[in-house]
């Protein structure tokens, strides 16, 4: 077996390499919206700010946008409401921004401490 060492990769062209047949998280961010709407420490990629909508609703916005607004957003969150915690992705989502909706399992809105998402489709 061959071992490949390099410090950077670059394309024929001196820009950045095209991997193929693979995908990686284009954005991710993880942040707490129960006393202040901010990112936790340092665990995001590619996010520019977050926009409190109101109880429950956070709107997260890209640094560098997708080429549309046809990407995947799975979302996740660490709980704390009552009856269960529902997280998922919610309303207009355009290619730079997508909102997470956060309720209790009856269905009554709520900001937690954690919720996190990630972003899966080409950049633009």
């Amino acid at each position: 077996m061959s071992t490949l060492k390099a410090d950077t990769i670059q394309s024929t062209s001196g820009g950045a390499a095209t991997l193929t047949k693979q995908s990686a998280a284009k954005a991710f961010v993880d942040y707490t919206s129960d006393t202040t709407t901010a990112v936790n420490g340092s665990a995001s990629l590619n996010v520019a700010s977050l926009s409190d909508g109101g109880v429950g609703l956070t709107t997260t916005n890209m640094t560098n946008a997708m080429s549309e607004a046809n990407y995947s957003v799975p979302t996740g969150t660490l709980g704390g409401l009552t009856e269960g915690t529902k997280c998922f992705q919610n309303g207009a989502k355009t290619a730079s921004s997508f909102s997470i909706y956060t309720t209790s399992g009856a269905g009554a809105a709520g900001d937690i401490g954690n919720t996190y998402a990630t972003v899966h489709g080409d950049l633009a």
